[in-house]
């Protein structure tokens, strides 16, 4: 028996260890306070105040692009778990997935929430992280690194269910990628530290309505015949879109079967 309920201990204390080692919580009941409760389709405020890495002062909407999304990665500078963790994820899925580029095809803006993070904390997180960017520009107008104070913070994080609660000298916060479109609405969220490939394009073409990347007709056949699981938190085959699509295609490569036979025929032999 007491081996029995040394086996059931030990993932009880795994689990503990794994929440406080990810979220930088030394207080369990801290756990409803912090989090992120999504505000899909609600437009964040343009006139929202940060500060550049170099300094300068610029509102939100400076940063909203007609022509491509826009990826908002909420974090700390200061941060010595989570933050480096989801950024890390970031770089690995943007040199990862081979369709899209930064700077091409969307934009990314990298906000601390600590009111006390300065830009040359900003700068150089800038300089590790883009370094660390195999593919596309991701300069200082693709990949932006913001700071600001307590009430534009505040207005930032409110306007997109981002909850966080200080803990000692750090923050107790959760992980999401915020994908916003053109226009600054919240198409999606991808949460987590690492994000798969597909989700990561998937997100991108949904929220631009597949007018990124290479192809649009092929963006907008993904996009029918792809839909968020909103349980999973993922992208997933549409099975009767998929066979309408199929049936689509077979439909028009009859046609055009038969079109080429009718043709042949018009003309008679030769």
């Amino acid at each position: 028996m007491r081996n029995i309920r040394l086996l059931l201990t030990i993932p009880v204390l795994l689990l503990l260890f794994s929440a406080n080692h990810v979220f930088g919580i030394s207080d369990t009941r801290d756990v409803k306070e912090i989090g992120i409760d999504e505000k899909t389709g609600q437009t964040v405020p343009g006139d929202i105040r940060f500060k550049t890495e170099n300094n300068e002062d610029v509102e939100l909407k400076n940063f909203f692009n007609p022509a491509r999304p826009v990826l908002l990665n909420l974090v700390y500078f200061g941060c010595p778990k989570l933050c480096n963790y989801a950024t890390d994820g970031l770089v690995q899925v943007m040199n990862e997935q081979k369709s899209l580029e930064i700077g091409k095809d969307f934009e990314v803006l990298t906000v601390s929430f600590d009111p006390t993070d300065t830009p040359e904390l900003a700068g150089a997180k800038a300089s590790k992280y883009r370094e660390m960017v195999k593919r596309g520009d991701p300069g200082t107008e693709n990949w932006v690194f913001l700071t600001s104070d307590s009430e534009n913070i505040r207005r930032l994080t409110e306007a997109v269910g981002f909850r966080y609660k200080v803990d000692g000298d750090d923050f107790a916060h959760a992980s999401a990628l915020i994908v916003l479109t053109p226009e600054g609405k919240i198409s999606r969220y991808l949460p987590g530290i690492q994000y798969e490939p597909n989700d990561f394009k998937m997100s991108l073409l949904e929220a631009s309505k597949g007018r990124i990347g290479s192809s649009e007709m092929l963006n907008k056949l993904l996009l029918f015949c792809y839909e968020f699981d909103p349980v999973g938190k993922k992208y997933a085959l549409k099975a009767l879109n998929v066979v309408k699509a199929g049936g689509v295609v077979t439909l028009l490569s009859i046609c055009g079967v038969l079109t080429y036979f009718w043709r042949r025929e018009k003309k008679g032999p030769e």
